[in-house]
């Protein structure tokens, strides 16, 4: 049986190394225009339950398909930091920021990525779904 959905919506997502990857000119050129959104190099659907974030993107791309076991989330932050900043985002990131998620992946790695969920023009429900995880976690 499937486990049911608490959370459900479109999502943008970049990984760490792949934001490291990008020059400083383009995030800044990327914040002054705001074309194309939020930088991101993968898009889809994602889905919270119980026990695990889904992420399936719009391409055949290995990391366009994630499953996170809730377990396996070291950590969880909602802001900006040193690897995606503010000045990369239309007007300074003043109307919604970035959820990061650090976790292990099934080779025992720590992955971080980067979701902007819900984007729409100006706003996200990061925060929503930041305290949905929130709540989750710490019933673990």
């Amino acid at each position: 049986m499937q486990p049911e959905f608490i959370l459900q919506g479109n999502v943008m997502w970049i990984f760490d190394h792949e934001m490291a990857q990008v020059a400083t000119g383009y995030k800044m050129m990327s914040g002054l225009s705001g074309i194309g959104g939020p930088l991101h190099n993968h898009r889809g659907l994602i889905a919270l339950n119980n026990s695990e974030l889904i992420i399936e993107g719009n391409s055949d791309d290995e990391n366009d398909f994630l499953t996170i076991p809730l377990v396996t989330i070291t950590q969880l932050y909602h802001g900006y930091d040193e690897v995606y900043e503010a000045y990369s985002v239309k007007n300074a990131g003043l109307f919604w920021q970035p959820l990061r998620i650090a976790f292990h992946d099934m080779s025992g790695n720590i992955q971080t990525i980067y979701l902007i969920i819900d984007y729409f023009g100006i706003v996200t429900q990061n925060k929503k779904w930041y305290y949905a995880l929130t709540e989750l976690l710490s019933e673990g």
